[in-house]
């Protein structure tokens, strides 16, 4: 790193040079591009509110209660990724944060062993994990419109402020600094370092900020592995079932809803071995008409307790 120039002074330079710039606020048309860019550039994603539902049934018929159910969760310490935990917590309960900044796990193995003894007995443990990414109203991915603001700004600004250290220290404007001694940078740090890995991968993307979050996804699932590897089987008092749930965080301004990306949707036993694929169960849960579902529901009540009495002619 410069020396006239600390990590810290660079991060906040480069995250935050394009604050409140964009189309300030909402309009019809505005939202449903919203809606339509987020769908388009990210074909799979689901909203929050349809996740949380979905993995509630999928999980549901897997012995998952949310009574037994610990939840932990490792996203961004952006406030921007609370209604996904909000709408989680809806459903199992609270949560069991171990995430920092990018929604790396950074609670490493310590938080994890933890985890493990904080679950009910007869329990079960459901981990979310992973990066996030903006569309603002101008459909800019990695800028959103926050409350109180002009217009948008970085969303994420850790994935923003990494890329421009990686493509600064690619073009010999900074010098690679990979030491994460000192507390107050320690976490970005290494997540400078982790992406400088994928270096070439985001510099030469059609979107970099699109690339980068995905390179930061596969250093969070890197991370969540070497952690269960470490921690399990011994950490697990009794034979736990683990839902792991990785996968990119899509937030957009208000008024239109927050969207998830899943990327992994796994059932894992004692020993941390998948033992279901549940990702592709996931994704087709997710994009049901939910307001179909519900009608469903009501007319399927509705019926309870009527008598089927044969017609005769």
């Amino acid at each position: 790193m410069n020396r006239n120039v600390s990590m810290h002074t660079f991060q906040m330079q480069a995250g935050f040079s394009h604050e409140d710039e964009g189309t300030p606020e909402s309009s019809p048309d505005s939202v449903v591009s919203v809606m339509k860019n987020a769908k388009t550039k990210f074909p799979g994603i689901v909203t929050s509110h349809h996740l949380s539902r979905s993995i509630d049934v999928i999980l549901g018929s897997r012995s998952f209660k949310k009574e037994t159910t610990l939840l932990a969760t490792s996203f961004c310490c952006d406030e921007v990724c609370r209604d996904l935990e909000d709408e989680l917590r809806a459903k199992f309960g609270q949560n069991f944060s171990f995430g920092g900044i990018a929604g790396l796990p950074f609670g490493g193995s310590t938080a994890f062993g933890a985890l493990c003894h904080h679950v009910p007995q007869d329990g079960q443990i459901l981990i979310c994990y992973g990066p996030h990414i903006g569309i603002d109203y101008d459909g800019v991915l990695g800028k959103v419109n926050r409350r109180g603001h002009k217009g948008s700004g970085s969303c994420c600004n850790t994935a923003n402020g990494a890329l421009q250290y990686v493509k600064a220290v690619k073009a010999g404007t900074c010098i690679h600094c990979p030491d994460p001694s000192d507390p107050v940078t320690a976490q970005t740090v290494f997540i400078n370092s982790q992406l400088m890995e994928h270096a070439d991968r985001v510099i030469n993307a059609e979107n970099e900020m699109e690339a980068t979050t995905f390179a930061l996804y596969d250093c969070a699932d890197a991370l969540m592995k070497r952690i269960l590897d470490k921690c399990l089987p011994n950490d697990l008092p009794n034979d736990v079932p683990i839902a792991l749930l990785g996968g990119i965080g899509v937030n957009t301004p208000e008024g239109t809803p927050e969207y998830f990306l899943p990327k992994k949707f796994t059932l894992c036993n004692r020993k941390g071995e998948v033992v279901e694929d549940l990702l592709s169960e996931l994704i087709v849960e997710g994009t049901k008409d939910i307001k179909k579902i519900l009608l469903e529901k009501r007319l399927n009540k509705a019926m309870e307790g009527l008598v089927d009495v044969p017609v005769v002619l």
